[in-house]
């Protein structure tokens, strides 16, 4: 384990923007992770997965950074999967499909992490993770605590496990036939890549869907599509998405993400709620 510092965010977060953290470190295991948490309980401190629902502000970050990308082993037993916090859902979902379980095949592209996707509650075509967490382990107290199902309250898009770090995720899944599972997978994907914009970098959805807000239309319908402030653009793919496309600071993304919130309150008199988290 090598703490480091100075470390530019723009190189740890999928936006490709952002100020200095003045100190960041990556667990190679679980005990180096909880001894850490541990060193700086009650100092500053944030855990990234794969930065890919995160902004670092222009300013940085003036505290330590843990990256949990070196926690992302794997181990099933029939159709439990317990997984590291950091696990990849890449490499999840491989992992799935050579030991035929199914039941992720959603998750397929989305490129967060396990812990990520389970703290924020993630979900797509109808699933969320929430349908399949069985346990999740976190450290709170200064202790590592097991929580069930539940004990955890899940809702659309977020979870009481928020501001909890999670050390391991247990799943329940199902059998399934390895290349169905692969099929699934590249059916999702390829939707995926029909209608976001996967060639530039965000950090996926701005704002928070609900059964009766779909930000993307409200945004298409007051006409901001293609807006621009900077090198921060709402996507002309999907304006439920503002990209970097080209230089962008994490001032105009934030310049960016307040002029839509004023222009939909202002003319929809609704107030969009921000899906990307913000490191302060």
């Amino acid at each position: 384990m090598n703490i480091v510092s100075s470390y530019p965010m723009a190189s740890a977060t999928t936006f490709k923007c952002g100020g200095i953290a003045k100190w960041f470190v990556c667990p190679d295991d679980l005990f180096e992770f909880a001894s850490l948490l541990k060193l700086h309980q009650g100092k500053k401190y944030f855990i990234l997965g794969n930065g890919s629902n995160t902004l670092c502000p222009d300013k940085g970050y003036d505290g330590l950074v843990i990256c949990t990308k070196n926690l992302n082993r794997i181990k099933h037993n029939e159709t439990s999967v317990v997984c590291e916090s950091g696990v990849d859902l890449f490499n999840l979902n491989s992992y799935l499909a050579e030991n035929n379980l199914g039941g992720l095949e959603w998750s397929y592209g989305i490129p967060g992490t396990i812990g990520g996707a389970t703290f924020m509650n993630s979900g797509a075509f109808g699933s969320s993770m929430s349908d399949f967490i069985e346990k999740v382990a976190i450290f709170d107290d200064n202790k590592i605590k097991l929580l069930y199902k539940n004990e955890i309250n899940f809702s659309y898009r977020k979870s009481s496990l928020q501001g909890l770090p999670i050390f391991k995720v247990w799943l329940n899944l199902k059998k399934s036939d390895k290349e169905n599972i692969i099929k699934q997978q590249n059916l999702v994907f390829e939707e995926r890549k029909l209608k976001q914009p996967l060639t530039y970098p965000s950090a996926g959805s701005v704002f928070k869907r609900t059964e009766n807000i779909i930000p993307a239309k409200i945004i298409d319908k007051l006409g901001l599509k293609g807006v621009k402030i900077g090198g921060a653009e709402i996507s002309k793919k999907h304006s439920g998405f503002i990209v970097n496309s080209g230089g962008a600071t994490s001032t105009d993304v934030l310049n960016l993400i307040k002029l839509i919130q004023e222009a939909v309150l202002g003319k929809e008199n609704i107030r969009l709620e921000q899906e990307i988290i913000i490191m302060e």
